[in-house]
């Protein structure tokens, strides 16, 4: 029966067994599963074993007296296409990255490290630039919000290229944070673009999901493996990355250096989840870490204006995180979950979780004050954009004073323009020529990382009207 395990105790020359797979309707067997000690593994024929051949060949006899565990165990999956092949609104993906040169494309392997589609995981790198920045690593996360499930028929359409890899290019280029400019400070690090397409911020752990059939897409299923994804660049890097076309190796992740976790919109949610355990890995491998989260600060309850309306938001985020857990099956942040026995949904609010439980790095917070992208969410339940605005600075600012629950108090450093932009860590234009403050006190963003890196909080957030932005093309 299904989920049963059967043991069977082989210990002379007389075992003769054929094993056939008998699969469930809705199901396919795919072959026997290879792992170590596997039997008939990769094979989609019924599995004969026997042991009469053992006679005479010492090794094999020795099997019969030990205690080693031999296994067969078959693979299936749903029978349902997946949502490349059930939807015909495009034909081939393209691509989230522009063709370039700068940084070259790294396929990635791994167990399940796959996309929305089943293509590969790819990360894109490029080596330090300058001998002082040869330890030093910035690892990014892509952003592109995400899907459920049963919404992923209408994003494969719109947005495929943050669902598959079929369309990458061989190399790309990257500005913001990765442009080598002698007024970047990051710029010359090792850098590891770790490509997203798997629609679950880096953090899924669900294989051949099954959205049923309904009156806006037929039944298909698609893969949630954006921690396998997470896991597999990891690994890599830590082995020492090797582009696809060998003309970039990078040493080994690891040693005296300074790793720069970066990500935004989905990104940055991405490091909610991931950070501190991502942190604890490298700092395993005696790396300093620190995290620069772009354009997924949204307010959290506390800063909303106290009405009906902070419920409206409760009862979408809770409804969105239960499906998070059930269809994607997502990988939170532990300390979150731990005290948040009875609000678990809170884990999956990027803002909550820096301000209160990213403990293993300093954290640097950029956020517009008038982020449309986020507004949307908030504008569907009846805040208006200023009332937005105001939640937004109230955040940050409360995060500036460390006034979470995490002990001893974690002051965050936050940067929060009034542009009306969203992402902006790699526009050349919005990282170091947007501006915040007043008169000699005005920072671009790029100004303000620095001052960070060096040891200076800080906390630029313009007021509500806007007085003292000044903001890029």
């Amino acid at each position: 029966e299904a989920g049963e395990q059967c043991l069977i105790e082989v210990v002379d020359l007389l075992f003769a067994e054929t094993f056939s797979v008998e699969v469930d309707e809705g199901f396919v067997f795919l072959a026997w599963r290879t792992r170590e000690n596997s039997l008939c593994g990769g094979s989609a024929e019924p599995c004969a074993l026997l042991t009469s051949g053992f006679a005479g060949n010492d090794i094999l006899l020795s099997f019969l007296v030990s205690d080693e565990v031999f296994f067969l165990e078959p693979e299936l999956r749903p029978d349902a296409p997946l949502v490349s092949e059930a939807l015909d609104c495009i034909d081939v993906p393209d691509s989230g990255v522009n063709p370039g040169t700068d940084l070259k494309k790294v396929t990635l392997s791994g167990d399940n490290a796959i996309c929305n589609d089943g293509s590969p995981g790819v990360m894109y790198i490029r080596a330090a630039g300058s001998e002082l920045a040869a330890q030093d690593w910035t690892i990014y996360f892509q952003g592109g919000s995400g899907c459920l499930g049963p919404d992923c028929a209408e994003r494969w359409c719109r947005l495929s290229n943050r669902m598959s890899t079929l369309g990458t290019p061989e190399a790309t280029n990257v500005g913001g944070i990765f442009n080598r400019r002698d007024d970047n400070q990051l710029g010359d690090n090792n850098q590891a673009f770790l490509y997203y397409c798997s629609s679950d911020n880096f953090s899924g752990q669900s294989t051949d999901f099954v959205v049923e059939e309904s009156e806006e897409a037929p039944e298909y299923r698609i893969h949630f493996r954006g921690n396998a994804i997470l896991n597999a660049a990891l690994a890599t890097l830590e082995r020492g990355a090797i582009s696809d076309d060998q003309s970039v190796v990078l040493p080994p992740l690891g040693g005296a250096g300074t790793v720069t976790l970066s990500g935004a919109s989905a990104g940055c949610g991405s490091l909610g989840y991931n950070a501190d355990r991502v942190g604890e890995r490298l700092q395993g491998l005696g790396l300093a870490t620190q995290v620069i989260c772009d354009a997924n600060f949204a307010p959290d309850l506390a800063f909303l204006p106290d009405d009906e309306r902070v419920d409206a938001v409760a009862a979408s985020a809770e409804t969105i995180s239960n499906l998070r857990s059930e269809n994607l099956d997502i990988v939170r942040d532990e300390s979150c979950l731990e005290l948040q026995i009875e609000e678990p949904w809170r884990c999956d609010v990027a803002s909550y979780v820096l301000a209160n439980h990213v403990t293993r790095s300093p954290v640097f917070v950029r956020m517009d004050l008038g982020d449309n992208t986020i507004y949307e969410n908030y504008e569907g339940v009846g805040y208006t954009l200023e009332e937005f605005a105001r939640s937004t600075r109230e955040a940050l600012i409360s995060a500036s004073e460390g006034l979470g629950i995490e002990q001893p108090p974690r002051p965050l450093s936050v940067y929060g323009p009034a542009c009306g932009r969203h992402s902006a860590v790699f526009s050349d234009t919005s990282y170091f020529e947007t501006m915040v403050g007043e008169g000699n006190a005005a920072r671009s963003y790029s100004d303000a990382v620095e001052d960070w890196i060096a040891g200076t909080q800080v906390v630029l957030v313009d007021s509500v009207p806007a007085t003292s932005s000044v903001c890029s093309e």
